[in-house]
């Protein structure tokens, strides 16, 4: 486990477990519940990934798919220098196998967290370094401890995707927002709200989704790069619960395969990917237990 300070803010790295960050904490207020934050790859989602076969370019390629959260969860690499001499930076690194069945690629993914005065950071690439075409999903998973009260959400998008009753996606289909699933202003939580949506708002060429404490003055910002076009909120009237800011949909490999349009992306031979997620902790009453 690494220790990265700033200020009155720490921040605990896991990294023999997905070079997770299972503790978050500003001041007295403990952030995260259970799971803390996480980077989810190849494939998003708390649901195990289906098999599918991919059409790239002339190959047929078959992908076995496995649990959720995907292969990020794994034992990572630190790299040279990897900790920062103020402790508060830490950098690491995952590669893919071509040979294995559940995702036969080679890919790296490098990570960095940072931890600043603005927030904690989680700066990401992904580097095809093989010779064939390579799809991917990656995601930002934060669990979320609860407020102690009432809290909203603020998630601005356009559409939802409708849930199957197993909690997957109901074949693909969408929706406008509206009624209790629309977060493009604030929206009380009156009781456990599940949705996933999509078309979301851009601020600064990021995307936003925010659990708001306004009684108690305490705000959790999630803000992503701009192709985390997809979101994933399951939040209780306290404030607890779970955020996923990702690229792509659950299962977007056998989606795709069917022909939708899922945010799957694909990195051509030497390409690069780059993205980022920022979380903050506002609290306006400093003195306000968590």
């Amino acid at each position: 486990m690494i220790s990265l300070v700033s200020g009155d803010s720490a921040a605990q790295i896991d990294l023999e477990q997905g070079f997770a960050c299972p503790s978050f904490v500003v001041g007295d207020w403990h952030v995260l519940a259970p799971g803390g934050m996480c980077v989810q790859f190849p494939w998003v989602g708390a649901r195990a990934a289906q098999p599918a076969r991919l059409q790239l370019g002339h190959e047929s390629i078959a992908i076995g798919g496995g649990p959720g959260q995907g292969l990020a969860s794994a034992p990572w690499t630190l790299g040279a220098a990897a900790v920062d001499a103020e402790r508060d930076c830490v950098r690491a690194h995952l590669v893919t196998s071509a040979p294995a069945e559940a995702y036969p690629f080679e890919l790296s993914v490098s990570a960095t967290w940072l931890l600043n005065p603005e927030g904690l950071r989680l700066a990401l690439e992904v580097s095809n370094r093989s010779r064939r075409h390579a799809p991917f999903g990656i995601g930002i998973r934060v669990h979320l401890a609860r407020l102690k009260s009432p809290v909203d959400v603020l998630a601005p998008a356009e559409e939802h995707w409708q849930l199957a009753a197993d909690g997957g996606l109901a074949h693909g289909s969408l929706e406008a927002v509206g009624g209790t699933l629309d977060f493009r202003r604030p929206a009380r939580v009156a009781e456990r709200v599940g949705a996933r949506l999509t078309r979301r708002h851009f601020a600064n060429q990021q995307t936003q989704v925010a659990v708001l404490a306004p009684l108690i003055g305490r705000e959790i910002w999630l803000n992503t790069s701009a192709d985390f076009r997809e979101l994933e909120v399951d939040i209780e009237p306290d404030g607890a619960g779970v955020v996923e800011s990702a690229t792509c949909v659950p299962s977007a490999f056998a989606l795709h395969a069917a022909g939708l349009r899922t945010g799957l992306r694909v990195l051509a031979p030497g390409e690069s990917w780059r993205g980022h997620g920022l979380l903050v902790a506002l609290s306006r009453y400093p003195g306000t237990s968590g």
